[in-house]
This record gives structure tokens, C-alpha cells and sequence, in this order.
């Protein structure tokens, strides 16, 4: 008895150890099982969802390109449409600015713009004559020109003056001067040099000449006189056999011994505007220039051209008389600076006198022409009235 209930034990115990084996198994497969039979499902999903964004993306892609085909299509008819409303839109606003500036004049309000007075009127500021108090001085003539003065250069008689004995600063006329030294020292006039950065001087006006071209002082001296060229006066006194400071002082001993008392150079340009002279040492200037041919040629020259290496420079003059066929200059230059205004001197014909003009410190090249041609026309009938 007790040996089968021990049997019976042993076989209830490898039952349940075999039942417990299964269980256990079972619990641990479940997952794995679950997992590979949901894996397939989530593919598919996937696969569905990838298909409609391509989808969805295609579609995309053809209203793109439609649109893009329908306006390009539209553009010549939009770009005509716009040129149509630009062009209605200008004349709409020509026509209202025109309205409106009838309506503004027919206003109790509006005045008209004042003509501007070119025997007046100054674009720079200030000049030296201006700040000493010499401007507005009048004269019979009414000239703009604060130093005016008109000489009889065989007579040596005054034939008009106007602050004729007040030294002024004079620009550009200066190279008149530079001219006289040059010819006057027997230099060869046709000796190259090199335009060097040293001859770019500061100034606002225009110049031909470029650094590293090949020149002659010929070439230089006519620059300077008919186009009152900065850089080919100062070509001038650098190349000077003694240099340039020595150049200066030839200039201020040559015033001297043309008997210019109140004048004084401090460069060979004019740009320094302490090298002033009045209108009485600048007649004897004119008288000791005018003597040589080659400066009356080249400071007359309307327009010229020059052959420097490949290039060709055109030059033209600055005084707009030369080209007057009612006036006959043996010589000319003209000069510019805020503080001498506009200058100019002049060598002429007037009625079978040889005259010798000059205005300091107009107030524009106008006003300085317009006084020439008064003065010319002053002179003129004083000589009818003389012959008479």
C-alpha cells in the first residue's frame, strides 16, 4: 500500500512539473507569436500610405506645371495691359500737374520765377574782392567786373579803368607768365619728358594729360595757354633746368622787370591764390608777352590735336571769343577760382587800336564776355565820336 501511494506521488509530481513546463513556454512564445503576426499588417500600412503621398506628389506636380504654363501664356497679354495703364497713368498725371499749375497761377499766391540776372549771378562763393569790400563798386558802364581796364598799348593811353591799380588774386592768368619765362629762357621746346603723379595737382579741372605719357614742352605750353591746362603748367616748371623753385623765382624777377610792382607768384598755375596782380601790372604783362609770335599763336588756337604715343588728345580753348568772328585777338587767356572769380585778359583790335583788356572777378563766364562786348562797343563809339 504505502509503496503504490508513493508511485502514485512521484507520477502527480512529474505531471505537474511537466504541466508547469508547458505553462511557462506558452507564456513566453505568446509575444513573439503576436508580434510576428502584427509585423505584416504594419508593412502593408506603410506600403499604403507611401502610395498615396506619390501619389499626391504627381498631382501636385502636374497643377504646378499647368499653372506655370497658363501663365506664361498670359505674360505678353499682361506685359501689353501693363505698358497700357503706365502710359494711361503719365498722361493722367501730366494732365493733373497741368491742371494744377493753372489753378496755382490763377491763385491770388503765386509768383512767377525770377529770370536769373547773369550780370549777377555767381555760382561759387566769395571771392577776395567780395570779402575786401571791393564788390558792387559802379562804374558808367555798369560791367560786372570788380577790376576792369582798357589800354591803348601804342599810345599808352588808359582808355577805361575800374579798381584798375587793386591787386586781386588771378587765377589761371598766371600761365601767362609761366609762358613768358619758358620762351624767354632758350629751353628746347622740344625736349620730351614723362607726365609724372608729381604734375596731378589738386583741382577740379579737367586735364588731357595722363600719368606715364610722353610730352614735349612745346605740346605742354600750348595745353597751357589755350585750354589753361593745370598739369601742363606744372609739366613746365618741374622740368625746368633748375627745377621748380628756381622757375618761380625767374617768374617774380621777370614781373619785376616789366615794372609789375603790386605782383607776386607763388606756383606757375594759379591755383595758389596768393599769386595776385592788378590790372595795371597785368597791361604790362600782355605788353611783354605779346612780343613773341609763339605765345599770341598758341594762346589763340580755337581747337587743337596731339599725337602723344597712341593716343590723340583734343584740345579746345576757353574763351569762347576766339571763335567770335566780330572780335580780332592777338592774345588771350582766361582763369577761374572761387577766390579771383572769373578773369581774363586780352590783346585786341578795336577799331584799328591795338587794345589791351582785362576784367578780374566776374561774377560768370557771361558776365565776363557780356563785359567785353560792352566795353569793345564803349570804345568803339568813342572813336567815331573822336573822328568826328
Amino acid at each position: 500500500m504505502t509503496s503504490s501511494l508513493l508511485l502514485w506521488v512521484e507520477k502527480m509530481r512529474l505531471s505537474a512539473a511537466i504541466l508547469c513546463a508547458f505553462l511557462s513556454f506558452s507564456f513566453i512564445a505568446a509575444p513573439t507569436v503576436e508580434a510576428a503576426q502584427k509585423k505584416p499588417a504594419a508593412v502593408k500600412v506603410v506600403k499604403k500610405k507611401a502610395v498615396k503621398k506619390t501619389v499626391v506628389e504627381k498631382t501636385a506636380k502636374k497643377k504646378v506645371v499647368a499653372a506655370s504654363a497658363k501663365k506664361k501664356a498670359k505674360a505678353p497679354k499682361a506685359k501689353a495691359a501693363g505698358k497700357r495703364v503706365a502710359v494711361k497713368s503719365v498722361v493722367r498725371k501730366r494732365a493733373s500737374a497741368r491742371s494744377s499749375s493753372r489753378k496755382f497761377a490763377s491763385s491770388k499766391n503765386y509768383r512767377p520765377r525770377k529770370a536769373i540776372d547773369w550780370a549777377t549771378y555767381r555760382s561759387r562763393g566769395p571771392s577776395y574782392a567780395q570779402l575786401i569790400g571791393l564788390k558792387g563798386s559802379s562804374d558808367p558802364l555798369g560791367l560786372s567786373s570788380t577790376a576792369v581796364l582798357a589800354y591803348d598799348m601804342d599810345t599808352n593811353q588808359v582808355l577805361y579803368e575800374k579798381n584798375a591799380d587793386q591787386p586781386l588774386p588771378i587765377a589761371s592768368i598766371t600761365k601767362l607768365m609761366t609762358a613768358l619765362v619758358i620762351v624767354e629762357s632758350g629751353v628746347n621746346l622740344d625736349d620730351k619728358f614723362i607726365v609724372t603723379r608729381e604734375d596731378f595737382v589738386p583741382s577740379s579741372a579737367h586735364s588731357k594729360l595722363r600719368m606715364g605719357m610722353e610730352i614735349s614742352r612745346r605740346q605742354a605750353l600750348h595745353l597751357a595757354l589755350m585750354s589753361s591746362d593745370n598739369r601742363a603748367a606744372h609739366f613746365l616748371a618741374r622740368t625746368y633746368p633748375t627745377g621748380k623753385a628756381q622757375f618761380i623765382k625767374e617768374m617774380n624777377i621777370k614781373a619785376a622787370l616789366l615794372g609789375m610792382k603790386d605782383s607776386v607768384f607763388y606756383d606757375s598755375i594759379g591755383l595758389n591764390n596768393d599769386n595776385r596782380s592788378s590790372a595795371v601790372d597785368l597791361s604790362y604783362l600782355i605788353t611783354g608777352a605779346s612780343e613773341y609770335a609763339l605765345i599770341r599763336e598758341l594762346s589763340t588756337t580755337p581747337e587743337a590735336s596731339f599725337r602723344i604715343g597712341k593716343r590723340e588728345v583734343i584740345s579746345s580753348t576757353t574763351n569762347r571769343l576766339i571763335k567770335d568772328e566780330d572780335w580780332d585777338i592777338e592774345l588771350q587767356k582766361t582763369g577761374l577760382t572761387t577766390a579771383a572769380g572769373y578773369c581774363m585778359v586780352m590783346q585786341a583790335h578795336v577799331d584799328g587800336k591795338n587794345v589791351a583788356f582785362i576784367f578780374l572777378d566776374s561774377p560768370n563766364k557771361y558776365a565776363r564776355a557780356n563785359d567785353a562786348e560792352k566795353l569793345r562797343s564803349y570804345l568803339s563809339r568813342e572813336s567815331v565820336v573822336a573822328s568826328n
